[in-house]
């Protein structure tokens, strides 16, 4: 289990992998490969390198918080620091008035406070 709370399993790279492709091949949000690994050098990444990838069906969100937007994010970052997804954003938040103005408010799941 990895500080996050999620039981991860090992991943053995291969030629060409990107931890944005595997993050979208295991649908787990980037930033959680990224605490899940910190000691990996995401852009040196080798075939044979084993990273942890967390299993998403093993913590699930404890409910939904509001985000307000700052100046300066972006949806990526915004993604970033909650630790989630794309499906995340859109499945909490009208897709029609996702707006990233700073102030307005959008809809992301919390797994507590370590994440």
């Amino acid at each position: 289990m990895n500080q996050d709370g999620f039981n991860c399993f090992m991943y053995m790279i291969e030629q060409g992998d990107t931890l944005y492709s595997i993050s979208r091949r295991y649908n787990v949000p980037l930033a959680l490969i990224l605490r899940a690994n910190p000691y990996a050098d995401i852009y040196n990444l080798q075939r044979g390198d084993e990273i942890c990838i967390p299993d998403m069906n093993t913590r699930p969100p404890v409910g939904i918080m509001p985000y307000v937007v700052q100046d300066g994010d972006s949806l990526g970052s915004v993604m970033y620091e909650s630790g989630i997804g794309l499906d995340d954003v859109l499945n909490n938040n009208n897709p029609n008035e996702i707006m990233l103005m700073p102030g307005s408010t959008l809809y992301v799941p919390s797994y507590g406070e370590d994440i």
